[in-house]
């Protein structure tokens, strides 16, 4: 007798839930928790070790520098970093899989973002996964599993979606605490900057004990009694520059599919939505906004002038304008495209010709 959706789910969950409960127990917490003192101190993580006696280069960094990167920045990008790295994955297997059984097909999905936001977290991000905290990983996970509303192959009863993504979650949670008990703040670390609103300048605020350097030496000297207490737009944080640009791309082509999704709706609801050119205008019209969009945002800022120069100097090298525009208009092609299925679970459709 075949199993039933329900059945799935369930094995599913368990299945999930104990092997990482055990692999998080009996692996990761000696792996991660190297003294045995109940809690992750700052010379056991890695990313503090490898960072420490490195200059922060503000202007036109190379690739493997060091730079800054402002709280707020880093808060919204790393939301945009995990949802355009599950629309990845949608988008993927929406093209690439189409006959799967729609009562396990979700579920491999589901695996898959999480998966995916791991590989990001470890590869393209390292510095960003590191130094923010469970809760925070929690989120951005979160945000990585939205884009299962772009899945054409859906679940017969499509909460167990939502329900498959709650439970892989709290999954996380469970894990990390396990393997990653009171883990560290983001200033012990990292080194931390803020703005001198007089001067314009970013200036070191906070420095981990572990990390003694010239730079830190001096600027010790100077720092406020209470460190870093500005605002989450006024206060930056140390990550290789690499990693500063992985989240301005994924973030840029994020925003693109955002654009698409909105400009699709209007479009059918106020225009064509039974026109046979549709499809073709759409997709038209969403690059052409994404693109006037991004530009916008390059050029005003979301998070003030002050720190759109910053983040602007950091990355001039790299052409950021050139490149959030560019991937903002691929992230609206694509997602046009998702939006008009080419095919059905269990039934092929017309294909739809955009050009």
């Amino acid at each position: 007798m075949a199993l039933n959706e329900w059945s799935i789910l369930l094995i599913y969950v368990g299945f999930i839930l104990l092997s990482r409960v055990l692999i998080s127990l009996f692996y990761l917490r000696g792996r991660f928790d190297v003294n045995g003192n109940g809690r992750i101190d700052p010379d056991e993580v890695g990313f503090l070790n490898d960072t420490q006696g490195k200059l922060v280069v503000l202007e036109k960094p190379n690739y493997y520098d060091l730079s800054i990167m402002s709280l707020i920045r880093v808060f919204s990008e790393a939301m945009m970093h995990a949802f355009c790295y599950g629309s990845i994955v949608v988008f993927s297997v929406n093209i690439c899989v189409t006959n799967m059984d729609t009562r396990y097909a979700y579920l491999m999905v589901v695996y898959m973002i999480q998966m995916a936001c791991m590989f990001m977290c470890h590869f393209a991000t390292n510095g960003i996964h590191v130094v923010t905290s469970n809760a925070v990983h929690v989120l951005y996970y979160g945000f990585g599993f939205i884009p299962l509303a772009f899945l054409w192959l859906q679940p017969e009863q499509k909460y167990l979606t939502v329900i498959a993504v709650l439970a892989t979650l709290a999954i996380t949670v469970i894990s990390r605490r396990i393997a990653l008990p009171n883990y560290p703040e983001f200033k012990e670390l990292t080194r931390v900057y803020q703005l001198d609103r007089t001067t314009g300048e970013w200036n070191l605020a906070s420095v981990p004990s572990l990390v003694e350097t010239q730079e830190s030496q001096a600027a010790k000297l100077e720092l406020a009694p209470g460190g870093a207490t500005g605002t989450v737009s006024e206060t930056a944080v140390v990550f290789p520059t690499n990693e500063i640009l992985h989240t301005h791309i994924s973030s840029s082509l994020t925003i693109g599919i955002l654009t698409a999704l909105v400009t699709h709706h209007i479009i059918g609801a106020f225009i064509l939505a039974e026109a046979r050119v549709f499809p073709g205008l759409s997709l038209a019209i969403s690059v052409t906004v994404a693109i006037v969009i991004t530009m916008l945002v390059q050029s005003v800022g979301l998070y003030g002038r002050t720190e759109k120069k910053m983040h602007t100097l950091v990355l001039i090298k790299y052409w950021p304008k050139t490149l959030a525009v560019s991937f903002a208009a691929l992230g609206a092609a694509i997602a046009t495209i998702q939006f008009n299925p080419m095919a059905s679970a269990n039934d092929r459709a017309t294909p739809i010709i955009y050009w």
